[in-house]
């Protein structure tokens, strides 16, 4: 296989985290395990632990979203800066019981599965070239494990470990790379009597990577090219570049986010959510040693449910990117609005 590579230049894409990778893609997942009661002497908690069962449900979502990012278009696009994209998922979810851990705590354990496909651009179609030499045109398969504790006052400490895995699908099949990211956060809600919820989030991770080294990467370009390996070999050796230096953990770090909800029920229906986020990642290994990225995002969506098992989202949300490092990891700095809908079933066994 061979890593993924940067729209906008010939350097590869491991050196810039896609869409998907980035560390606050991964949502915490949490289930009310207690109900407040109220008296004269003040708040009072009660815990209701529900029978340790496992409890599996099925979603399928599709949602389709204009961007103004420039890295997400071919070159010679690029100064129209803008462009769509349509997304398939199917997640499997399984929670693994609840149980109480002494008089004040309960832990909710579940296990997911995502299946994703991504389709870039699909209205203007930019070409296969462009699209497999991209790494846009994505199967993602994501797997985690997570295990939020709540505990009193709503405080919730969740323990989590991701796998994630993108590969293309068009032309040669090719497994980009994959990463496992372990995490803790905190968390805390803020329940209002209107029944409005105010989220306040923080986490620390670490990324371990891995993907085809310049070794590997060369001997597959040899097989698509007919050059000769010990001609790429030299090539690299010339330029200073050791094939040991290749692509491989250039993932690596350590990230730090910082996310702030308010969750406001209009009716029985419709929910708005504005939300506030700030992922900061250091990297720790590679080319990338001395490089930090900085990501902030604004944003509000709006979810109606037409049934029990069918709803419809519209979503808005400006993020920007900025980098320290070279000056060459000044050019993966941007800005980004996106906007679009989704539609999505979903079914509790």
């Amino acid at each position: 296989g061979q890593a993924i590579k940067e729209p906008s230049s010939d350097q590869s894409i491991a050196e810039e985290p896609l869409p998907f990778l980035t560390a606050d893609f991964f949502a915490d997942s949490l289930s009310d395990a207690y109900t407040l009661e109220e008296d004269p002497m003040g708040t009072q908690r009660l815990l209701q632990v529900r029978n340790s069962t496992i409890t599996p449900s099925v979603s399928a979502s599709s949602s389709f979203n204009y961007t103004s990012n420039p890295f997400k278009q071919p070159d010679e696009f690029k100064t129209h800066s803008k462009a769509t994209s349509l997304e398939l998922s199917l997640n499997f979810n399984l929670g693994l019981g609840e149980y109480g851990i002494g008089d004040e705590i309960v832990c909710a354990p579940a296990f997911s599965f995502i299946q994703m496909r991504n389709f870039m651009d699909p209205i203007n179609d930019y070409g296969t070239e462009f699209s497999k030499d991209a790494g846009l045109n994505t199967d993602t398969q994501i797997a985690s494990l997570t295990m939020p504790f709540v505990l009193p006052n709503d405080f919730s400490l969740v323990v989590s470990h991701t796998y994630t895995a993108p590969s293309t699908y068009l032309g040669k099949k090719e497994n980009l790379m994959y990463s496992n990211t372990p995490k803790v956060s905190f968390v805390k809600n803020i329940v209002f009597s209107s029944g409005d919820t105010l989220s306040f989030s923080t986490g620390v991770s670490y990324t371990f990577s891995e993907s085809d080294s310049l070794e590997e990467q060369f001997k597959s370009l040899s097989e698509e090219t007919g050059l000769s390996f010990a001609f790429l070999e030299a090539i690299t050796v010339s330029a200073g570049q050791s094939l040991a230096d290749g692509p491989s953990n250039l993932q690596d770090g350590i990230g730090h986010d910082i996310s702030l909800s308010y969750t406001k029920p209009l009716g029985e229906k419709l929910t708005l959510l504005p939300s506030l986020s700030y992922v900061s990642t250091n990297f720790t290994e590679g080319s990338n040693k001395s490089r930090s990225d900085k990501v902030y995002n604004a944003g509000i969506s709006a979810n109606y449910a037409l049934t029990e098992w069918l709803s419809i989202a519209g979503l808005t949300n400006f993020s920007w990117k900025r980098t320290s490092g070279t000056e060459e990891d000044d050019l993966l700095e941007f800005d980004d609005f996106i906007g679009g809908l989704s539609i999505s079933v979903n079914h509790s066994f």
